[in-house]
């Protein structure tokens, strides 16, 4: 344990250390029997016995007066460690131990370093700054700083990319959800239509009959009328309906056509079995696949289908490679794995090295061919 018997060597380079310190710090001058390589202290018999006998200091490594050094060099330009021992919370880190790599201090070194050749901190820190693990380390904070810097930079794209790629399949899927609703609306009409017409065709031919009716019924009332008027005279009463039977046998053909023309269209909706089984599946409008990064990425705008190798991403059905755009929408054809744009032609085959994804930009292809100079 360190006490403020050190205190007498704060002013000389190399002081006479062969006195016993805490009996210094009481003012009485006692020749030294040991010294304390933990507490950096000279004490005497007596002192020894008590140091050994604490339980803060009964572990610390004691030099006979035979081994122990004649004098100790004043430290006190020399900063010393405040950082207190993961193991040991009440004693401060002092010691390194270059076998076991671990920052040490004068307990752990009693218990567990015992063998070991152990350094001391303040005096081979002294010059930590122009070693070469100080400069690597320093190195190594330099890039992991700039790698994480492109990290979260690419963390940054991937999240925009991400809310683009949802938003662009959101926009298809309305799209989709919006042309099917067209197609039944449409189908819709056309059905109504149908039936419209054939409800105004039977409407109208039945209208029509009803003045016919009309017509019938009245020349029936007048002979209903003339049969009436003779009941009393019989000779014109069978005049009457001597006549009246050729007219009612005429009336009677007269209403056969009638009824012959009163039919009408019967109909009902036939569901369509493609439909019934749309509205039964699961996987109604389409599903949502996730397509592997390993593999090949086929584009199909229409009937034409471009395979892409090394896709960043695709949006709006235009390629993105890195930060630039080309739009594929007016596709021809592909000719050789390269794209051809009506007369204009994209290379893609070498595109040389690919860095996260993205092709480096002296390498990118360009429409009409070529590549971007530095």
């Amino acid at each position: 344990m360190e006490v403020s018997g050190k205190k007498i060597l704060a002013d000389a380079s190399a002081v006479d250390a062969t006195f016993c310190h805490p009996c210094s710090n009481d003012g009485e001058t006692v020749p030294a029997e040991a010294y304390c390589t933990i507490c950096k202290e000279f004490m005497c018999s007596t002192c020894t016995n008590v140091h050994k006998k604490q339980n803060i200091s009964k572990f610390h490594s004691l030099l006979d007066k035979s081994s122990m050094p004649k004098a100790i060099k004043g430290q006190s330009d020399v900063p010393h460690s405040t950082e207190p021992c993961d193991v040991h919370p009440e004693e401060f880190i002092k010691y390194f131990c270059p076998a076991h790599q671990t920052l040490n201090c004068g307990h752990c070194l009693v218990k567990d370093h015992r063998t070991c050749h152990v350094d001391i901190i303040s005096e081979i820190s002294i010059c930590f700054q122009d070693c070469q693990e100080y400069g690597d380390i320093m190195k190594a904070i330099s890039q992991l700083s700039k790698d994480l810097g492109y990290c979260t930079e690419d963390i940054q794209t991937k999240l925009n990319l991400i809310k683009q790629l949802a938003e662009d399949e959101m926009s298809r899927l309305h799209k989709y959800r919006k042309k099917i609703k067209t197609y039944f609306d449409e189908r819709e009409n056309a059905l109504l239509k149908i039936i419209e017409e054939m409800k105004s065709t039977d409407e109208t031919r039945l209208r029509s009959m009803k003045p016919k009716c009309d017509i019938l019924k009245g020349k029936m009332e007048e002979i209903k009328t003339k049969l009436a008027k003779h009941e009393r005279n019989t000779t014109q009463l069978f005049i009457e309906v001597k006549r009246a039977k050729k007219q009612i046998q005429s009336l009677q053909c007269g209403l056969t056509d009638i009824k012959k023309d009163t039919t009408f269209h019967r109909y009902q909706i036939r569901k369509d079995t493609a439909t019934e089984k749309l509205l039964s599946s699961s996987t109604g409008l389409g599903t949502v696949d996730e397509i592997q990064s390993s593999e090949k990425e086929n584009l199909v705008l229409g009937e034409e289908e471009i395979i892409i190798e090394d896709l960043d991403v695709v949006v709006n059905e235009n390629l993105v490679l890195g930060e630039e755009e080309i739009l594929i929408e007016n596709l021809c054809e592909v000719v050789n794995e390269n794209l051809v744009l009506g007369e204009e032609e994209i290379i893609i085959e070498d595109p040389g090295v690919v860095v996260n994804g993205q092709l480096p930009r002296s390498r990118r292809p360009t429409i009409g061919g070529g590549f971007w100079k530095k």
